[in-house]
């Protein structure tokens, strides 16, 4: 074989190995990202905290449509919602985003991923991200509740709107006396 071929064809199947396309990502694939991520322990530690977080709005909302709501009513809802937290199916979610997850990384992607979140940064992020979520809801929430306030008023100005283009026209004070 000559020489200039023996080096070539490294060089080639080099150059067509790189030109070929990652393989997508396996359900095992996701299952190991998921479980290096903790995703079930994220997953339920973020709705509890917003069960948590949305007891005091729950509050609000039952204390400004019946200002005789008292603690113990509000604590009712709450707990309903905290039982509703206990009985989620989070094994189901977890098996609903797979596919969503294998549509979108492929094995490199994960692996990376996983190389990543199993780093001490990585692994930090993991423990830090439910606090920093926590904090950053309670940082936004009175910036959300004026929002949603606004909203409401625009809402109902509009239905109010709607409502006086709906009604006939009073007849004019000469028509009445006919």
């Amino acid at each position: 074989m000559n020489a200039k071929y023996a080096l070539a064809i490294p060089l080639l199947l080099t150059a067509a190995l790189a030109q070929q396309p990652d393989p997508p990502s396996t359900r095992d694939d996701i299952q190991r990202l998921f479980t290096t991520m903790r995703v079930q322990e994220q997953m339920r530690t973020t709705m509890e905290t917003m069960i948590a977080q949305q007891r005091e709005m729950i509050g609000q909302m039952l204390r400004k449509r019946n200002r005789r709501v008292s603690g113990e009513d509000i604590d009712e809802v709450a707990d309903s919602a905290q039982e509703f937290l206990k009985d989620f199916p989070l094994d189901d979610l977890v098996e609903n985003m797979i596919p969503v997850y294998q549509k979108h990384l492929t094995r490199a992607d994960v692996n990376a991923m996983i190389a990543f979140y199993s780093s001490p940064t990585g692994q930090k992020l993991l423990r830090e991200q439910s606090g920093m979520a926590a904090e950053s809801m309670q940082a936004v929430s009175a910036r959300v509740q004026t929002a949603l306030k606004q909203a409401m008023e625009r809402a109902e100005q509009k239905a109010k709107e709607m409502d006086d283009q709906a009604k006939p026209p009073s007849p004019a004070p000469e028509q009445r006396k006919n």
